[in-house]
């Protein structure tokens, strides 16, 4: 039997790691909104630029911490800590979705591999070549997507089952949106 403490860590993990991936998807809405408007603009204000490399770093960022593997780590309370304590329930959730445990599993090992290489740290082979890191682990935009999308599911489902506060997405926030407020932007201050 579970000590309260734990049943507390838990209850906190769920709610910790749907905050971090509401905030990665959040980001990647707007990163795509931004891309949009830098596809159909030829949007090219500097602001924007970096608000669009700010947030993939943090984009990436968030999603490192929900996939950390916790194996050599035993209090990273990430989402694997959150699979270890409640598996059955979140193996029959994943059941249906396009990716499963797998898929989870093979992201976060890309993830770590470029965590450790090139995200969080300046290795000194990564540093030779950063865009050979991503290169090797083919990470895709699309597979990583998925697996923030797989993990907010299941999270969320877990979230509902034990009642806890709601962590949610607003609902008129999205990509279209981004693109307009970029282009306004950009409308507003051509000059950098």
């Amino acid at each position: 039997m579970e000590d309260n403490s734990d049943t507390e860590v838990y209850k906190c993990a769920i709610e910790r790691n749907l905050a971090e991936l509401q905030r990665a998807i959040l980001n990647r809405t707007t990163l795509l909104g931004l891309e949009d408007a830098i596809k159909s603009a030829s949007i090219s204000h500097l602001f924007l630029r970096l608000t669009y490399d700010a947030l993939f770093n943090d984009y990436i960022a968030h999603c490192i911490k929900v996939f950390e593997f916790h194996a050599g780590r035993r209090r990273a309370a990430s989402f694997w800590y959150i699979y270890e304590k409640d598996r059955e329930f979140i193996d029959e959730c994943a059941y249906s979705m396009p990716m499963n445990i797998k898929g989870l599993k093979k992201v976060s090992r890309q993830l770590e591999h470029i965590r450790n290489n090139t995200h969080f740290h300046i290795d000194a082979v990564g540093v030779l070549n950063p865009k050979a890191i991503w290169h090797k682990e083919d990470l895709s935009g699309k597979d990583l997507s998925a697996a923030v999308d797989t993990a907010w599911y299941l999270l969320t489902n877990l979230q509902n089952l034990l009642s806890l506060p709601e962590v949610t997405l607003p609902k008129r926030y999205n990509r279209a949106l981004v693109q307009r407020l970029a282009v306004l932007v950009e409308a507003e201050d051509d000059g950098l």
